[in-house]
């Protein structure tokens, strides 16, 4: 068969037998003998460099060559297994054409080499021929260096949904950060961003959990109320242990919570309610997180704050609905104590449901800390990780923790999934 450069296609042809032979596990064991023979005639002789600069270039690949192999077994065996695309995070990425060829090309340089080996072995010649060794050299440093460079471009492509969801999130920390310098009321406005924020993040995360995660392990709509909704929550039970990113976002102006059980004509007209009232975003109307609350749970700002839970100097977010005790003057989100009475009236107990959304909300606030944190620590390590993270054991608990919480928080207590 002729043995060719890049344009050399009859290469291809033939050689799929071969690398299957030499696969074969007779053939297989002495491939590590057999290239370390080759390796000590370059040593010996002058051959120029073998190893391609991408072996320095892409940290992410140098476990293949960690034992100082000039010509490592393991990529070699990668060149007789390569097939026409490599699969990540359940993704075919297809190799270059090019690829292929020089894959060929390698191989067919290898046979008459292991012929020259165990003429060696045997003593029946001295060294191997300067001609073959040549040409075997040529042929890997051409392959390892595409074959690199195309695995490169594949893992950057693999790892996009992991690169937006830390770029989404850094400005989610920065905005969530400000707002902790901020007064009341000013705060509020950050909070609106950190909210625009959390929005663009869910989406992105989103992304990233449907290439690592099965559909029926996941999340399809990652609905930044629900966080919103159990951190009211927990900011109701008073001082938090620890403070984390959604601190308050509960306190976030304007945001509508859906009402599928909407009151007659006349109800609606009340002005207790009409103040209750926002409108969504696709053009219904809907209620407060503190009403929404207070129909689900039985839980409200007025329960906590009679209860001595809630205080003016407790949290980010409703320690400015705590000072409404205090003021009449009220922004869209925290309606007056003194109006609405009717919604916001103590409970001496908390009833099963609420009790079981504070368990709830522990759970899904912890869990998407530890998708934050765990998020943030990869961000230096992008070009050394793995980009199959669909086999990373300990990414892929992270992300079902988050999402089995996510899941039950959303089936219990956020409309329309806790009607069914």
């Amino acid at each position: 068969m002729a043995v060719g450069g890049l344009g050399a296609q009859p290469a291809t042809l033939g050689v799929r037998s071969l690398r299957e032979d030499y696969c074969k596990p007779s053939s297989r064991s002495d491939i590590p003998r057999n290239l370390k023979c080759i390796e000590d005639a370059f040593n010996a002789g002058h051959f120029g460099k073998i190893a391609s600069e991408e072996r320095n270039m892409f940290p992410r690949f140098q476990y293949l060559f960690q034992g100082g192999e000039l010509l490592p077994a393991v990529v070699f065996m990668q060149a007789l297994e390569l097939g026409p695309y490599e699969t990540i995070n359940g993704r075919q990425l297809p190799f270059d054409s090019e690829i292929l060829v020089l894959r060929d090309n390698l191989v067919v340089n290898y046979k008459p080499l292991v012929a020259k080996v165990r003429q060696i072995q045997a003593r029946e010649i001295s060294e191997l021929p300067d001609q073959l060794l040549r040409k075997f050299a040529k042929a890997w440093t051409a392959w390892e260096s595409a074959w690199l460079r195309n695995r490169e471009v594949h893992a950057v492509d693999a790892l996009q949904p992991l690169a937006s969801a830390i770029l989404s999130l850094e400005p989610l920390l920065k905005s969530a950060e400000k707002e902790r310098l901020l007064p009341w009321p000013r705060v509020q406005h950050q909070k609106a961003v950190t909210l625009k924020c959390l929005e663009g993040f869910m989406e992105s995360f989103g992304k990233l959990a449907a290439c690592v995660l099965p559909s029926m392990s996941r999340e399809l709509h990652h609905d930044p109320k629900l966080l919103l909704l159990m951190d009211h929550v927990i900011s109701l039970q008073g001082n938090k242990p620890v403070v984390g990113v959604l601190d308050g976002l509960s306190a976030a102006p304007d945001v509508g919570f859906p009402d599928h059980q909407r009151p007659g004509p006349r109800e609606h007209t009340a002005p207790n309610l009409a103040s209750q009232t926002l409108k969504l975003k696709d053009g219904g109307f809907g209620v407060s997180l503190d009403a929404y609350a207070f129909k689900l749970l039985g839980a409200s700002v007025g329960d906590a704050v009679s209860s001595g839970r809630l205080r003016f100097n407790s949290g980010n977010g409703q320690a400015g609905r705590a000072k409404l005790m205090m003021s009449p003057g009220l922004g869209a989100t925290a309606a007056s104590l003194e109006e609405h009475q009717h919604l916001l009236r103590a409970h001496p107990k908390d009833g099963d449901l609420a009790k079981r959304a504070v368990a709830h909300a522990g759970e899904l606030i912890s869990a998407f800390e530890n998708v934050k944190d765990v998020l943030m620590s990869l961000k230096s390590t992008l070009e050394h990780i793995d980009p199959a993270l669909d086999r990373d054991e300990t990414f892929v608990s992270m992300l079902q923790r988050f999402e089995r919480a996510f899941k039950r928080s959303k089936r219990l207590f956020l409309e329309p999934d806790n009607l069914a």
